[in-house]
């Protein structure tokens, strides 16, 4: 039998355990929550209670630390410009310049022979740009606080332009010298053009607002393209990485050496890269090589568990297709994250605006908010933070990642509900399931999960965000030691702790991950969960192995083809008529600057659908490991999941 044949996959584990008394133990336990028709909602009961009184607390202490900032911080004073006195242009409050929103670099010489000398110790603040309400004028009347300035004379003023609708630079066109020593002296705003171009966005939101839902949109294409040809988008993955890098294996080969005459002149090779050109390209070369021969391998050796990792995948869209909550998921996931997010960083710069300026010769000592060369004055600044508001700051990152990590956690969570929902369905004699609760079983997920499990999933979620944050510091650190004296050995016991962090912090997602696939269907609290975790991962490695590989296949596929579809209808739509035209209200100047934008919109939506996929297949595989690790046969699990099983377990037979 068929089921018989199964049981014994796990390490260890005989074809013998699926004795006819575990047979009819089956049949007996009426109340296991694999059971067939069972009811899953009633079994599930509050776990790990005290960590949800804590995270609950947690809450409250960074509600009240969020209010706090929201009431005494003025995110203004991140971005506008500072005059020589300290002052914040444009900001209604003791230490600000009400009114006066621009800074401007006044002139220290008359003009000669057309340029202009600037004097960039000693910014003001003014009214308004001078120049921008009379373009037609030569000579603009002076600015009265110039006159203030030591060794300022009252001399006339000279043209700008508004950038980043808050500084007032030397008109380009007029000035072309002081306008390059401004931007010069700004360099790690790098550049005035840098800065033109970012500004075409804000004037592009209703493109990027129309390029996000079509972005849905090929999510959902996506989707149905899995569940009718995915075995034909993979193969033409495989070929195409297959064919793409040993052609550029042999490109690189054949041009070793003399790779740096061949670029365009605005690319430039990395310093030294002539010394060792040729043998460089060649290792490159090389690894081009070996990974199309990786993938001849596993295209020979493991055609046929692709196969069926790919049917697994074309299995799991059928089901969230027949889920029709489950559609809704990606939606809900970009939307409530992206809000989220923007909300924590807003409150976290509020947090940071509460501080005082720092002077210039305490920046050691503060926390840098903006970015300019030292011979500019007026852009950069320094916050002076207090031990105690070190410790504010620090303590509402690790809050604000827990609290990202928990909803992550709840998203999780509710699509494994879901197919829990969809395994334990009853079928009939020609494979169709009776799934009462389809049309909101994802809505039932996150009831169960926010009302049953918070303290679980805060529980798995404040490690996670422990993890991120000791590795936020630990870069903190590695930019600290490049900006000093960027000792080597330093360097590189941060890599290695950077990297045993990271890897500490994927596998404890992983195990998250299934930890919260088990709470889903069986109600453990998280130390169990993820006990039985460990147990199915260590009884199916090679089915999950092989899943994971097809579904970063897919992964890749379906954000760069959501990316690059939403980025070419962006550019498609922002070179007609309506957004070029210099006289529209919505005019774009760099179109290209709002297709990329629109592109990694539609890479982060792109992601929200595969990660959709991707929690669902792995779902159904993980109940039927549950079922195999009870001796029950999994009878109720998809064929494609258990053709899976059976053939990774073959395959791993075969070749060692």
């Amino acid at each position: 039998r068929e089921d018989s044949a199964l049981g014994g996959l796990g390490p260890g584990q005989e074809s013998s355990q699926l004795s006819c008394s575990m047979w009819s133990q089956r049949y007996e336990d009426h109340d296991h929550p694999l059971n067939p028709g069972s009811d899953l909602k009633s079994r599930h009961h509050c776990t790990d209670v005290p960590c949800c009184i804590a995270f609950v607390v947690a809450m409250g202490a960074f509600a009240c630390l969020f209010g706090s900032a929201l009431s005494q911080g003025n995110i203004e004073k991140l971005y506008h410009g500072i005059d020589w006195k300290g002052q914040i242009c444009g900001i209604d409050s003791p230490e600000g310049v009400p009114g006066k929103p621009y800074l401007f670099w006044c002139q220290e010489s008359a003009l000669t022979g057309g340029s202009v000398s600037i004097n960039l110790k000693a910014p003001i603040c003014v009214e308004q740009c001078p120049g921008t309400s009379n373009a037609l004028a030569a000579i603009y009347p002076p600015e009265p606080e110039c006159q203030l300035i030591p060794g300022n004379q009252g001399i006339k003023s000279y043209k700008t332009t508004v950038i980043m609708n808050k500084y007032c630079f030397p008109d380009s066109s007029l000035y072309g010298a002081a306008a390059d020593t401004v931007s010069s002296g700004l360099s790690k705003l790098r550049s005035q053009q840098m800065m033109e171009d970012l500004a075409s966005i804000p004037s592009a939101w209703p493109v990027l607002l129309l390029s996000f839902m079509i972005s849905i949109l090929l999510g959902y294409v996506f989707l149905a393209a899995i569940r009718h040809c995915a075995k034909t988008l993979i193969w033409c993955a495989i070929i195409g990485t297959i064919v793409g890098f040993s052609l550029l294996g042999v490109y690189l080969w054949a041009n070793a050496g003399t790779l740096s005459q061949h670029l365009p002149p605005e690319i430039q090779p990395p310093k030294n890269f002539g010394e060792e050109e040729e043998m460089t390209t060649k290792v490159i070369a090389g690894i081009c090589f070996a990974i199309a021969a990786i993938a001849i391998c596993m295209a020979c050796c493991f055609h046929s568990s692709l196969d069926a990792a790919v049917d697994c995948l074309e299995s799991a869209c059928e089901a969230i297709f027949e889920m029709s909550s489950l559609l809704l998921a990606p939606i809900l996931k970009a939307v409530i994250k992206g809000i989220v997010f923007l909300i924590l960083v807003y409150g976290f710069f509020m947090l940071v605006s509460t501080a005082p300026i720092a002077a210039r010769d305490d920046e050691n000592e503060g926390l840098i908010a903006g970015a300019a060369d030292a011979t500019v004055q007026g852009v950069y600044r320094s916050f002076q933070l207090t031990s105690t508001m070190k410790v504010q700051l620090l303590a509402y990152v690790f809050v604000a990642i827990w609290i990202e990590c928990w909803l992550n956690a709840l998203y999780q969570f509710a699509i494994a509900y879901a197919m829990a929902e969809y395994y334990i369905s009853p079928q009939n004699a020609y494979g169709d399931r009776d799934i009462g609760g389809g049309c909101c079983a994802i809505f039932d997920g996150f009831q169960v999960g926010i009302f049953q499990h918070s303290g679980s999933l805060a529980m798995g979620s404040a490690l996670v965000a422990a993890f991120s944050v000791v590795e936020l510091i630990i870069r903190i650190m590695e930019a600290q030691n490049k900006a000093e004296d960027n000792n080597q050995c330093v360097a590189c016991l941060l890599c290695i702790l950077d990297s045993c962090v990271n890897c500490c912090r994927s596998i404890v997602e992983f195990i998250n991950k299934n930890a919260y696939v088990d709470m889903a269907i069986s109600s453990d609290n998280y130390c169990d969960a993820a006990r039985k975790a460990m147990q199915v991962i260590a009884t199916l490695p090679g089915a999950m192995a092989s899943l994971a590989g097809a579904t970063l296949v897919f992964s890749v596929f379906g954000c760069l083809f959501v990316a690059l579809g939403s980025a070419g209808f962006t550019f498609f739509l922002t070179t007609s008529s309506t957004f070029a035209a210099q006289d529209s209200t919505f005019y774009v100047e760099q179109p290209t600057i709002v297709a990329v934008a629109a592109g990694l919109i539609g890479g982060m939506v792109g992601l929200c659908f595969v990660l959709v996929l991707e929690m669902a297949s792995d779902a159904l595989l993980f109940y039927y490991g549950l079922d195999i690790l009870d001796g029950r046969g999994g009878h109720n699990c998809p064929t494609q999941i258990k053709a899976l099983v059976q053939d990774t377990h073959n395959s791993m037979q075969v070749h060692g």
